[in-house]
């Protein structure tokens, strides 16, 4: 049985097809995985682990709190840290809670190259004894502008512009 030249062009055609599947396979599975960037943003208690956070605090008087973030974004970031003093409650309907009202008590910036951490004590002082939040809103390259006022009427919105936040419930006497 003869071959006809259109079936030699195909099989030539589909064996270069395989061994180029088999080339980009191998090209393939010998690159790195792509991880999404993020940035990793937490706080300590005072022995440097995840545990005895400050809860009670005397009004007006600073306690330490150890914040930590940690820049996986594959590129040099600038962090702003807005620190606040928030009245919350609790909405048993949606069991989630709301934001009252907000009052800065202070602000951080780092900068940290790509796989760089940054460890530093805070202290927290809170003068206003109605509130029992602190929240630690973490922006990347700068915090918003004007469409997101940082005397918002509740503070929620500020909250929700954050790119990542943590926050500490506290009893201040």
């Amino acid at each position: 049985m003869a071959t006809s030249g259109l079936d030699k062009l195909l099989s030539w055609v589909l064996l270069i097809a395989v061994v180029a599947a088999i080339g980009l396979t191998v090209v393939l599975s010998q690159l790195p995985p792509r991880e999404e960037p993020f940035t990793e943003f937490y706080l300590l208690g005072n022995d440097g682990i995840a545990e005895d956070y400050l809860f009670d605090l005397r009004a007006g008087q600073g306690q330490p709190v150890i914040m930590g973030i940690t820049n996986h974004e594959g590129a040099p970031t600038s962090y702003v840290v807005e620190i606040w003093a928030a009245h919350e409650t609790i909405v048993a309907s949606t069991n989630r809670t709301h934001v009252d009202s907000m009052s800065q008590i202070g602000t951080v910036h780092v900068d940290l190259l790509e796989g760089q951490t940054y460890e530093q004590p805070y202290a927290v002082t809170v003068s206003d004894k109605g509130a029992n939040k602190v929240e630690y809103l973490l922006f990347k390259s700068g915090v918003p502008g004007a469409d997101v006022p940082p005397a918002s009427v509740t503070g929620q919105d500020r909250v929700d512009a954050a790119y990542r936040n943590v926050n500490l419930w506290i009893a201040v006497n």
